[in-house]
Formats: structure tokens, C-alpha cells, sequence
């Protein structure tokens, strides 16, 4: 008997050994499985968040590159649509403050070919120095038109401090005039003010 107990005993420790070595095989691989799924879900959501942060860059990149067809286009819708009045020449000074409202300019100013200011928005500023920057681009207009046969309907200049200057040269009658715009708008287009160009000539053939 103590032969077939010692035996019995044996198979008994044997069995409880390998039940207790394959629960920790159990365990050790279910914590295995536990930290393989966490690794997933993290790399699901590093994934997730690198998709995220690709595309919101792109569509970054996107925009920037489609801000200034955007606001060309805008100014051009709104310019327009400004309401202009046939026989009223005194609306040239309300229409100009429209335009730089709408393009959201800070001076909108016409010359003459002499360079003498004809009118201006009422907040303009820096009206005297901006008719001559336009005489002086105007002058630099006409100079290519004499040497290379090309007539220039207008001339862009961006100084140091990010102003950029406008100037639209056209004719009314016999007369060539200058609109000249001033923005800080880095976007700002050389045909920005061509839609508002029908608006002043209705203006400037009109009685006083």
C-alpha cells in the first residue's frame, strides 16, 4: 500500500504541477495577448492621429494656396456690384470710400495724367505722397510702352514695409487717369480694381 500511495501521491504532485505550470502558461500568455492588443490600439491611434494631422496640413496647404484666388475673386464680385449713378459726378468721392470698403484698401486715390489728386476716399491718407508714387509709376508705365511697344494697364509695387501699391491706368474720353489703390493685403491681384473701373468712368462723364 505504501508502494501504490508513494505512486499515487507522485501522479497527484505531477498533475498539480503541470496544472499550476500551464496556468501560468495561461496567464502569462493571456497578459502577452492583453499587451499585444494595447499595442494595437495604440498604434491604431497613433495611426489615427498622424491621418488626422496629414490631413489637416493639407488642407492647410490647400487654402493657403487657394486664399488669394478666393479673395481676387471676392473683390471682383463685389466691386462688381457697386451701385453706380448716372448724372451724378459728386458720387465719384462716396463710390471711391465703396471700393476701399470692399477691397478693403486704405487709400483709393485718382489722378490725372499731370499727377494732380482728382479725388479720394475719405479716409485716405498720405494722399499727396501716394499721387506722386502713382505719377512716378505711371511714368515708368508709359517709358516700357515707348521702348518695347507694350502698354501696361497697370504697375504693382510692394515696399519694405508689406504696403502694396496699386495703380490702374485707363482712359476717359481723352484723358488718361490712374486709380491707385494702397493694402496691406499681400494677396492683393493687379486687376483687383479693373471691376470697379466702369463705376468711375460713369462717374467722370457726368455733369458735376
Amino acid at each position: 500500500m505504501s508502494g501504490l500511495g508513494a505512486a499515487i501521491l507522485l501522479l497527484t504532485a505531477g498533475y498539480l504541477f503541470g496544472a499550476r505550470q500551464g496556468t501560468l502558461a495561461r496567464d502569462q500568455l493571456r497578459r502577452q495577448v492583453q499587451l499585444q492588443a494595447a499595442s494595437l490600439d495604440q498604434l491604431q491611434e497613433q495611426t489615427s492621429h498622424d491621418a488626422t494631422e496629414r490631413e489637416t496640413s493639407l488642407r492647410s496647404a490647400i487654402q493657403d494656396v487657394l486664399a488669394p484666388l478666393v479673395e481676387r475673386e471676392r473683390i471682383s464680385l463685389d466691386l462688381a456690384q457697386l451701385a453706380s449713378r448716372p448724372g451724378r459726378r459728386r458720387e465719384l468721392v462716396p463710390l471711391l470710400d465703396r471700393i476701399a470698403e470692399v477691397g478693403r484698401f486704405e487709400t483709393v486715390l485718382l489722378t490725372n495724367e499731370e499727377g494732380l489728386p482728382l479725388a479720394a476716399n475719405t479716409s485716405g491718407r498720405h494722399t499727396e505722397r501716394l499721387a506722386a508714387a502713382a505719377t512716378r509709376l505711371s511714368l515708368v508705365a508709359e517709358k516700357v510702352s515707348g521702348e518695347h511697344g507694350v502698354a501696361p494697364l497697370s504697375v504693382m509695387l510692394r515696399d519694405v514695409s508689406e504696403a502694396t501699391t496699386l495703380c490702374r491706368i485707363f482712359r476717359v474720353q481723352d484723358q488718361t487717369l490712374t486709380l491707385t489703390a494702397l493694402s496691406n493685403d499681400p494677396r492683393l491681384a493687379s486687376v483687383a480694381l479693373d471691376p470697379a473701373l466702369s463705376k468711375v468712368q460713369v462717374a467722370l462723364t457726368a455733369p458735376a
